[in-house]
């Protein structure tokens, strides 16, 4: 009979399962609860929050490039410099064969002499007006030429604002079109992020944004700018603008931030664990006890907010729901609760 001892184990065994799962009663024959976490469900009001990542501009920005191919002179500047409008950041080789630069100088110069000699002789009655006239005619034309070739050569900053970008170093011979280097304002900065199509119905102008940036301590406040119609044909967002106060000159352009947007204000709303929701036959489902036992309740979902889910529907208030522990729970089966909180607080 030693041969019919592990078969009868095995029996034994799987009945003993089938007692614990169907009738949950332990070796005495009385019911054995199983022990849970739950709390006291109550309406609350939150906030959902979207996150989303961008980088930051001036509020103006200006983007220098050359107008000709000539070799860097000299850079007078540095990423990071605050400059203001007309500074010249930097300079083309004076005497190279594209800038007219010296030529339009030396003809600007004479121009100006002959001008001033004749403008003098003119008041003594000297010559005529007409001889005045063309040489006043002349220096303005010789004028406005050198101003043009300067413009080529001299590259000035045409804003107030900050360097944020230096493409170019002394002795790099540049082409038509090259960018030299980069101008931005601070005290008001843009950004603009990718927002996917679900998330869209929730943006419109005027909207508040929070933006920070790991780097830094601090955050800044600002508002929505521009908000689209319409996705990005390559990459399928939907590309919203704000535009932030920087007047404490925290955060410069150029810099990586992650922007926080409340999508939603809820009130008086149920707000449980998230890992409180089972999904069983393929309904979200939650159980909650009512007199020492388990009741199975189906729900509906609406919003995640970090660890936690909103619950629209199955739920009313006082009801004491399991949050930890409800993996072992069946209809009906018998509970002791061992900790009770109260709506995630």
């Amino acid at each position: 009979m030693k041969h019919l001892i592990p078969g009868f184990v095995g029996l034994a065994l799987i009945a003993t399962l089938i007692a614990s799962c169907s009738e949950q009663k332990d070796i005495g024959g009385v019911n054995r609860a199983v022990s849970v976490k739950a709390e006291i469900v109550q309406p609350q009001n939150v906030q959902v929050t979207g996150t989303y990542t961008g980088s930051l501009d001036g509020e103006k920005q200006a983007v220098l490039y050359a107008k000709i191919s000539e070799a860097v002179q000299k850079v007078n500047v540095d990423e990071g410099q605050m400059v203001k409008a007309n500074t010249t950041l930097i300079t083309l080789d004076l005497t190279g064969p594209s800038s007219n630069y010296q030529q339009a100088k030396s003809l600007y110069e004479n121009a100006e002499k002959n001008y001033n000699k004749m403008a003098f002789l003119y008041k003594q009655g000297a010559v005529s007006e007409s001889q005045y006239d063309a040489a006043q005619t002349d220096y303005e034309v010789k004028k406005a030429a050198y101003e043009s070739a300067s413009q080529l050569v001299e590259i000035k900053s045409p804003i107030d604002g900050m360097v944020t970008s230096v493409d170019v170093s002394a002795g790099d011979y540049v082409q038509i079109g090259q960018r030299l280097a980069t101008i931005a304002t601070t005290g008001k900065l843009r950004v603009r992020f990718g927002v996917n199509s679900s998330d869209m119905k929730y943006f419109k102008e005027g909207g508040k944004v929070t933006v920070s940036s790991e780097v830094l301590p601090y955050t800044a406040s600002g508002k929505i700018t521009s908000v689209p119609t319409s996705a990005n044909p390559i990459t399928r967002a939907f590309y919203v603008e704000a535009t932030i106060d920087n007047s404490a000159g925290h955060f410069k352009p150029g810099m990586f931030v992650r922007i926080e947007y409340i999508k939603e204000d809820l009130k008086d709303v149920f707000v449980v664990p998230q890992n409180a929701v089972l999904v069983l036959d393929n309904r979200n489902t939650v159980f909650v006890v009512k007199n020492d036992s388990a009741a199975q309740r189906t729900v509906a979902l609406g919003p995640t907010i970090g660890g936690n889910v909103v619950i629209d529907s199955g739920l009313v208030a006082g009801d004491t729901l399991v949050t930890l522990g409800q993996d072992y729970l069946d209809q009906g089966f018998a509970v002791r609760i061992t900790s009770l909180g109260e709506g995630n607080k």
